[in-house]
């Protein structure tokens, strides 16, 4: 409603001012104000790092002029080579906005980034208020009228819109003195009514464009507000400001414009579009197959780890099977050697008299047929390795724990050393001198123990530069 009382104030001013000439005229000041915001709006466009020109408001070119930075003031000597016209002075604001966002960009030697500022420039342009012109004398042809008529027509509208009922009144006041005035000239001469007449007819003309001027001026203004505050969403014009400096273009609301459509370089086009659709599904084809590629790496970095430990595994087991296999071998040449000797017939001296053994006597030696005599070494106690710790030709007091029987001096058998020193040291600590090499039912239980018995002999192997416990010895406290 109150844009259509302003509307009909609008139509009302028009007709009591419609014969005095055009509307509004531009002046230099004016147009000095609509080329620099062109020239705002060209340089921001320009060059997308001038996000200070968007806080700028200048009202000439001098004053734009020193505000600007050394790459705008590089890049303005293409905007002042196009020359400004000379007939502005006839201009209304109409023409103005149209050279501005239209004409002017259509001139060659402009940057064609600065080309898509021409929706900005229409907008601020068309937002400039053209003030109205001093009032001419009627002309001499007119029709004669009152001396209150001239001197109200003659006069300069004031800036402030009246009231619509205001307008109306004044309107119908001035109808109803121009009727009385013109009814005995009408009477009186015929000629001067009808000249009279065609005068009123071309004035109608007149005031009729103007108001449909008017009428549609405002209907694109208003479309131009509604849509402007209807598709603005803060936060996306936020979001899409932190993303890009350079402010979008906006469309204009009545597409009237041949020259927009002809010289529109607007960032995103179509093409611009499709190719960032493109590359975006590019992106996220890539994205999938570098995630692709990390699974396959840790799949095999896995698998890796896992072969690794199974040749660790695989290698201990063969070093172990390694082991075992030369016990066994060391053990079989043992056996062969025991075999080889219990196969053998002792041979024994009858015709020496018997004697009662002692404990401190060694075990007798044995002759075998076919072979050398056998060889005494009298051994230490065995350590955690399983090997005996010394090796003596003699048995050495403190020293010696066991008897070693051998006739290649390759393997033999060993029984626990049948003296009182090695029997009583041995009880003293039974499971530091006997644990290595002997097992027994209870080898700690020497309480009342005063002799060691050999039930089964311990067999031994020599090998790099020592004598290795293969199978221990068992024993029997006495």
């Amino acid at each position: 409603m109150e844009f259509r009382r302003k509307l009909i104030a609008a139509a009302a001013m028009a007709l009591l001012v419609g014969s005095a000439g055009p509307a509004h005229a531009v002046t230099a000041q004016e147009m000095d104000h609509a080329r620099a915001i062109a020239a705002q709006w060209y340089l921001r466009w320009s060059n997308n790092g001038s996000d200070y020109l968007d806080e700028l408001k200048p009202a000439s070119m001098s004053e734009l002029e020193s505000k600007l930075k050394a790459k705008e003031k590089e890049n303005i000597k293409a905007f002042k080579s196009v020359a400004q016209p000379s007939d502005y002075a006839s201009w209304d604001k109409a023409k103005l906005v149209e050279y501005w966002s239209s004409t002017f960009f259509a001139s060659e030697g402009l940057n064609e980034q600065g080309r898509g500022a021409r929706s900005r420039v229409k907008r601020d342009v068309e937002a400039l208020s053209i003030a109205a012109p001093e009032a001419t004398d009627p002309a001499p042809a007119a029709a004669p009228a009152t001396p209150e008529t001239p001197s109200a027509a003659s006069q300069a509208p004031d800036p402030a819109i009246p009231s619509a009922s205001e307008i109306i009144d004044e309107t119908t006041t001035a109808d109803s003195i121009q009727g009385a005035d013109l009814l005995p000239e009408e009477t009186t001469s015929k000629s001067s009514g009808s000249s009279s007449t065609w005068i009123y007819v071309v004035a109608l003309i007149a005031l009729i464009g103007v108001v449909v001027w008017l009428v549609i001026f405002a209907s694109r203004t208003m479309q131009s507000q509604s849509g402007d505050d209807s598709d603005r969403d803060p936060r996306r014009d936020s979001d899409r400001k932190s993303r890009d400096p350079r402010p979008a273009p906006e469309a204009d609301p009545v597409d009237d414009s041949v020259d927009d459509r002809v010289y529109a370089a607007a960032p995103a086009t179509s093409g611009e579009k499709t190719l960032r659709e493109k590359f975006v599904r590019t992106l996220a084809s890539k994205d999938e197959e570098i995630r692709q590629l990390h699974r396959e790496i840790n799949d095999l970095r896995d698998e890796c780890m896992r072969l690794g430990e199974e040749n660790g595994r695989l290698t201990s087991d063969l070093t172990m099977a390694q082991r075992e296999a030369e016990s066994l071998r060391g053990r079989l040449r043992a056996a062969s050697a025991v075999a080889s000797a219990a196969s053998s017939s002792p041979t024994v001296d009858l015709t020496a008299a018997p004697r009662r053994k002692s404990r401190t006597d060694a075990e007798p030696r044995v002759r075998k047929e076919g072979e050398s005599r056998q060889r005494e070494i009298y051994l230490g106690r065995v350590n955690s390795k399983g090997i005996f710790v010394r090796a003596d030709r003699r048995p050495v007091e403190g020293k010696s724990v066991y008897v070693l029987s051998t006739s290649d001096g390759c393997t033999g058998s060993y029984r626990v050393l049948q003296s009182t020193p090695a029997i009583d040291m041995a009880l003293d600590n039974p499971e530091y001198y006997l644990g290595g090499g002997c097992v027994a039912p209870d080898l700690t239980d020497t309480a009342e123990a005063d002799g060691i018995r050999t039930v089964s002999a311990g067999t031994a192997i020599f090998e790099d530069g020592c004598w290795r416990m293969l199978r221990k010895a068992k024993i029997a406290y006495d």
